[in-house]
């Protein structure tokens, strides 16, 4: 399966992939078939509902790491600002003459 980088393509997807397992729940409780069969066909429901908490966990996962990117950006920003501050100061400091050379 390919996967979009669409948040709403993949929104799309995975709501699909519930029905579809819901569809295969609902289609196993009325249908007349053996416990064994019952369980197995269980069994693949389980898979796919696997797939579906791997598919969520990896766009978790890209999430976290998109935010723990933009954290490190926005440290990065405030010391670059804490140094525009300083210098900001030392030449209002010149302009007001409070500062050391006059």
């Amino acid at each position: 399966m390919t996967q979009s980088n669409d948040p709403n393509e993949q929104n799309r997807n995975l709501d699909r992939q519930l029905r579809s397992l819901n569809r295969r729940v609902d289609r196993l409780e009325y249908s007349q078939i053996s416990p064994q069969e019952f369980s197995e066909s269980f069994d693949r429901v389980y898979e796919g509902i696997d797939g579906l908490e791997d598919l969520m966990n990896a766009r978790f996962d890209r999430v976290n790491e998109r935010f723990d990117r933009l954290e490190g950006e926005v440290r990065q920003l405030k010391g670059k600002f804490d140094e525009l501050n300083c210098k900001f100061d030392i030449v209002m400091q010149y302009i007001t003459g409070q500062g050391g050379a006059q």
